[in-house]
């Protein structure tokens, strides 16, 4: 009689890692979502063109340039800026330059479809906002700047070093 005792002790103990076994699979089909992803902040820009003659008139001229950007961001919402990198203050901010001299008309930045904003401004322009995350998200910054008098200027010689920012708000 003493041969049963050992054989339910292995059967019972066959019974409880099947039991064991069937509760692992339940889970595994069953997955926890959830986690953390880091920060991500990236700001790529691209070659500008060069300055375009898009309108000419007798006393005014408007030429354009564009510059290609591709933003990505993991914390929304995502900003896309544009400031004068030169000057922070005065005559000079936002202004094409031309050693002592500037034009005496505020360059122009959009992004998109936007509209055009002074460079000029005591407060960078926002040109693109993005409500969501964005990966490897295209955009174009759009420069315009108006030339008007008797007398135009060629706006080859004159330059402006430009500071292009993405900023992300965190959780």
């Amino acid at each position: 009689m003493s041969a049963p005792g050992p054989a339910r002790l292995a059967l019972g103990a066959v019974a409880v890692m099947a039991t064991l076994a069937g509760a692992n699979v339940a889970q595994a089909e069953e997955p926890t979502v959830g986690g953390s992803v880091e920060s991500t902040l990236g700001l790529s820009v691209g070659e500008p063109s060069p300055f375009a003659r898009v309108h000419a008139g007798h006393k005014r001229s408007v030429y354009d340039a564009t510059i290609p950007v591709e933003v990505t961001a993991t914390d929304a919402p995502v900003r896309l800026s544009l400031a004068d990198g030169e000057a922070t203050s005065g005559v000079r901010r936002g202004h094409l330059v031309r050693g002592r001299s500037s034009l005496a008309i505020a360059l122009q930045a959009a992004a998109g479809r936007g509209r055009f904003r002074s460079l000029d401004a005591s407060v960078d322009p926002v040109l693109e906002q993005w409500e969501e995350p964005v990966s490897l998200e295209g955009a174009t910054i759009r420069l315009r700047q108006a030339v008007r008098g008797a007398h135009q200027p060629s706006i080859g010689d004159y330059h402006k070093l430009l500071l292009v920012t993405v900023t992300a708000a965190g959780p």
